[in-house]
């Protein structure tokens, strides 16, 4: 009996080698798709990461040169350079929507912000054109002005606070897939009192603050000048009337060589000053 043939162990010796192979092939692809995949991942979140850091490179500059053109006196002015920035973003975003193998979530939000931002430029265009069919010498030219400028601000606002959602969102998607390596633009050096000295006017107003290396300064507004004594500490420049009427301090939210943005005393609104 000894000398016949054990099918049994044979028929499992087979069953095991065939298994062994699948188990061993299995385990094989297993490893290699995973490699895949991660590689793949990689190469995603390397273009997506590039894709970022231009986009925030145009945003950051669109909203330099739209508070530069701000501190234009000439409305039409202002405005040309807005639409000018406006279509030179869409065109920008265009770019990063066709890149090839970024995250699907930037492509999309690129694709909505083009829309977003054709829609804004078409706002501002039509503002221009009304604003120049504005007869000049009509009374009421200031309250017109003002109405026209109220009618528009709702408009954009409304299309920018769309756009800055869109824009939230798509960065916490991307930060939760791919981690911290999504940032918005670098800070610029922070202001010090040298950068300060010199003339700042208000937009808006007819308001020019001089502000002098020796701690001294004159407001000037209405044909009127206010002398006091100025400090800059912890982004706020304070500033202390001679006739003592009190101080006012100007809280800088955003700040840049040609101008910075500030709120006043407690107030929320947002003022801005430019480098004369």
């Amino acid at each position: 009996m000894s000398g016949l043939p054990s099918g049994g162990n044979t028929v499992k010796n087979v069953i095991l080698g065939v298994l062994t192979t699948v188990v061993a092939y299995v385990i094989v692809h297993y490893i290699f798709d995973k490699k895949d995949k991660k590689k793949e991942f990689e190469k995603v979140k390397t273009e997506t990461v590039e894709a970022w850091k231009s986009l925030i490179k145009y945003e950051d500059q669109q909203t330099n040169n739209y508070y530069s053109a701000l501190c234009n006196d000439d409305v039409p002015s202002q405005l040309e350079t807005l639409i000018y920035e406006k279509d030179l973003l869409a065109k920008n975003y265009s770019i990063i929507m066709q890149k090839p193998g970024i995250d699907e979530d930037l492509a999309s939000f690129a694709t909505r912000a083009v829309e977003n931002t054709i829609q804004i430029k078409k706002i501002l265009e039509s503002y221009l054109n009304e604003y120049k069919n504005i007869n000049p010498y009509e009374p009421g030219l200031e309250q017109a002005y003002l109405n026209l400028d109220s009618i528009y601000s709702r408009k954009i606002t409304g299309a920018r606070e769309r756009d800055a959602e869109s824009l939230n969102n798509t960065y916490a998607s991307l930060v939760k897939k791919y981690g911290d390596e999504f940032k918005g633009p670098d800070e610029p050096a922070p202001l010090s009192e040298n950068d300060l000295v010199g003339k700042w006017k208000e937009t808006g107003i007819n308001k020019v603050f001089t502000l002098k290396a020796d701690g001294k300064f004159v407001m000037g507004m209405e044909g009127t000048d206010y002398p006091g004594t100025w400090k800059f500490v912890n982004t706020i420049i304070d500033l202390s009337f001679d006739d003592g009427s009190g101080s006012i301090k100007m809280h800088i939210t955003r700040q840049h060589p040609k101008y910075f943005l500030f709120t006043l005393n407690n107030e929320i609104t947002e003022r801005q000053c430019c480098k004369q």
